[in-house]
């Protein structure tokens, strides 16, 4: 097997080279839509050219058959590679696969079969000789049959993906026409050539020029999905996400022109597309004049925008972002629109029902504590005279009358009770509870606790047990309001304990030295996780049975927990049911000046977003 040198591989090399070029650039840019075919077609063409070389070089009828068998490798595959870039370039939702290729790869391996054997049938080609009568040898061939059905698979194939190029290439905007429409153009070249190589015409060609109309294709499809990449994804695949998007979407050119637009920011317009393409943004966005004059030159931006259309107002979320090329030059602008109209009147509405609870809340609150000081001053009436008939009647010879007269004090002062908590609850609620911080002492503070919950205490037959382990004695706060946590803490202890012990321990805060625990403990009838959760709710009683065994309006607990966060404590508690209680109350020893209850607080409305009138 000889080999000499000829001046026809020249053009043959260098398109061999270019191959090689795009290659290598398609499969460092592998992720962008049609990347991975064209390099399978830019391999195969690579093949079909430096074995053709070799062909053409050889001076021995079985050199040149040996390379040209060889070539047929990038030959069959090529028509292959090209569909497969078609296919994928304008179906960006659907990736070439194995399981989708190897139908269309299966003629292709049998044709290398067919030609590999033809020396056994001669179906491929009929006859072969070898011409040395030019300027290199090569092969003379009788095309056998199965050369042509070859050949009518080939066609069809590139035909097909011919016809997938030119479809989307009339269904893409005029933006990216060019783009696309640089790859119909490439698919032109290997067809005419190879029609002009196979016919009667071929005279004219001293060598194959396929593979180098292969080669110009490659590059022309490497140009189109690489060199038009304003926003970095092929055309079509800008048609199958963009158009079918539901935000609008504008590309403004350099010179503030408006280059692209999908359907839905046409439909934001309401204008055709002929009035918006190519135009000035000051034409488009004609009835946006303040926009377009405080957007005009800036590159980044996020913002929300309101505009009446057909009398409804609709809010969306403005968006702005530079758009650069491979340099980093910045070529344009994309401008987004996203329609958020449902979110901002749910949050209108949101805000309009919170206000509108808020002011309930105020209301009742009001009403409470109106309704409360109505009811007082007749209720302290009530119990001043009853106290009177009973002294007047203590020395007549009457012994019902006293003891009726003293249930009536004692409803009376019942009653009064649950005046006061509503007043209580009215008034933290309202945020108008205020602090009247002076220094007492912590034990005269038990003692008084302990003599009032004393007679509860007696009923349930219960022990209390009281410890103090304190290094002063002196504690700086709201003397009433320390009071009626205590008492609520230790009544509820003795009101749900029965036959039992409680113990009632004052200490440091073992966490935190600046504040002191006040710990009540019992082995009472316990809370079950559930009971725990809502005990500190307004009204809650644990007890729902419908005896109402305990009695009591549950707001004594509610109190307390609102009392000690105005004072800058807390109250915990831990309970299993059947088992017992633990209450702990923290509050430090010197309270600060301040008188803002945890819920006090008027609520903040809910923040709107910056908004631009257009």
């Amino acid at each position: 097997m000889t080999w000499q040198y000829t001046p026809y591989i020249i053009p043959i090399v260098v398109a061999a080279v270019i191959s090689v070029v795009v290659a290598i650039l398609a499969w460092r840019r592998r992720t962008i839509y049609g990347a991975t075919p064209l390099l399978f077609l830019m391999v195969s063409i690579t093949q079909w050219l430096i074995f053709y070389v070799l062909e053409i070089g050889s001076t021995t009828l079985e050199g040149n058959l040996l390379w040209a068998n060889v070539a047929y490798i990038g030959i069959v595959f090529g028509p292959v590679a090209w569909l497969f870039f078609a296919f994928e370039y304008t179906n960006p939702t659907k990736k070439v696969t194995w399981r989708t290729a190897v139908p269309f790869i299966i003629e292709p391996l049998f044709i290398l079969l067919v030609a590999w054997t033809d020396s056994l049938h001669h179906l491929f080609r009929a006859s072969v000789t070898l011409d040395s009568s030019g300027p290199f040898a090569y092969l003379v061939i009788e095309r056998g049959p199965i050369f042509w059905v070859h050949v009518a698979y080939s066609y069809g194939v590139l035909a097909y993906g011919t016809y997938l190029l030119i479809r989307a290439y009339f269904h893409t905007s005029g933006l990216y026409r060019a783009q696309i429409g640089v790859s119909v153009l490439g698919t032109f070249v290997p067809w005419i050539i190879n029609i002009l190589y196979i016919s009667p015409v071929a005279a004219m060609f001293i060598i194959d020029p396929t593979p180098i109309a292969f080669m110009v294709t490659g590059v022309m499809f490497a140009w189109g999905i690489f060199g038009y990449r304003l926003m970095d994804i092929s055309p079509v695949a800008r048609n199958s996400v963009i158009e079918q998007m539901d935000d609008g979407m504008f590309v403004v050119d350099t010179l503030n022109r408006v280059v692209d637009v999908n359907p839905a920011a046409q439909a934001v317009l309401r204008k055709p597309i002929e009035r918006i393409i190519g135009l000035p943004v000051e034409e488009v966005f004609d009835e946006w004049a303040n926009l377009v004059e405080q957007y005009r030159d800036v590159e980044r931006a996020n913002t929300q925008i309101r505009f009446t259309n057909g009398g409804q107002m609709l809010y969306y979320n403005l968006n702005i972002s530079p758009l650069h090329d491979k340099q980093g030059r910045m070529t344009g602008r994309l401008v987004m629109l996203y329609n958020n109209t449902e979110q901002r009147m749910a949050e209108i509405a949101l805000r309009e029902a919170k206000e509108a609870a808020e002011a309930a809340s105020r209301a009742k609150s009001t009403f409470l504590a109106n309704m409360s000081h109505e009811l007082r001053t007749p209720l302290t009436a009530i119990i001043g005279y009853s106290e009177l008939l009973q002294e007047q009647t203590a020395v007549m010879d009457n012994t019902n009358l006293p003891g009726r007269l003293e249930k009536i004090s004692v409803s009376a002062d019942h009653l009064l009770q649950i005046i006061n908590d509503l007043l209580d609850l009215s008034k933290v609620e309202a945020g108008q509870m205020k602090l009247s911080i002076s220094s007492f002492s912590i034990t005269s503070i038990i003692e008084s606790v302990q003599v009032v919950v004393q007679p509860t205490l007696a009923e349930n037959h219960n022990q209390l047990t009281i410890n103090l382990d304190l290094d002063s004695d002196i504690m700086q706060a709201d003397q009433v309001k320390v009071r009626q946590i205590l008492l609520n803490v230790l009544h509820n202890a003795a009101k749900f304990t029965h036959d039992g012990q409680i113990d009632f321990t004052v200490q440091r805060d073992p966490d935190n030295a600046a504040q002191l625990m006040f710990q009540v403990t019992d082995n009472g009838i316990g809370m079950s996780e559930p009971q725990v959760k809502q005990l500190f709710r307004p009204f809650f009683q644990a007890d729902l049975s419908p005896t109402r065994r305990y009695g009591g309006t549950g707001l004594g607990l509610a109190i307390s927990y609102h009392l000690c966060k105005l004072m800058h404590g807390n109250i915990q508690v831990q309970s299993k049911l059947g088992e017992g209680t633990c209450f702990k109350v923290f509050l430090p020893l010197v309270t600060p000046n301040e008188a803002l209850a945890a819920n006090g607080q008027a609520a903040e409305p809910l923040a709107m977003d910056k908004e631009i009138e257009v």
